[in-house]
């Protein structure tokens, strides 16, 4: 899907990664780690045995369980997941979930069906493609807003 859609009504679908890398919540932390790592991303969604979502690990949760000395040790991520209600809905609108996430304070929202299940994950750099757009527009109002008329030069007869 395009990454930069046109218009400021773009939907979370249109942003999110889809699937969502997603671990249970028995997965160690250094097997999530290791996901994260081999993967390039900076969050796992954890999932419960019916594949709702539970929490969600990032790698600032990673750096923590590193300095509690919590890694090596087969500790399960659910010991320290964030168990999180800050999430977003795919038809919701990309604008809605980046105040969201500005507000709350986070670079990654889970997207979450209706049910629970996670079908996409949404952060601060997939919406990044939003920014060249809006600062377009934002520059061409200005630009026209400021723009004086020239005066016309008149001639002698």
């Amino acid at each position: 899907m395009s990454k930069s859609p046109g218009h400021l009504s773009a939907k979370v679908k249109e942003f999110m990664e889809a699937p969502p890398i997603v671990v249970s919540e028995e997965t160690t932390i250094d097997q999530a780690a290791s996901t994260m790592w081999e993967k390039r991303i900076g969050s796992v969604i954890v999932v419960d045995k019916e594949g709702k979502m539970a929490g969600i690990i990032t790698a600032s949760d990673i750096i923590f369980a590193v300095t509690k000395s919590l890694v090596g040790r087969g500790v399960p991520v659910s010991s320290i997941m964030s168990k999180t209600s800050i999430m977003a809905t795919p038809n919701e609108s990309v604008l809605t979930a980046v105040e969201r996430m500005l507000r709350d304070n986070v670079r990654h929202l889970p997207v979450i069906e209706k049910n629970g299940t996670p079908v996409g994950i949404i952060s601060t750099k997939d919406v990044m493609g939003m920014s060249e757009p809006l600062l377009k527009f934002v520059f061409r109002s200005r630009k026209t807003a400021t723009k004086k008329k020239t005066p016309s030069k008149k001639t002698k007869a």
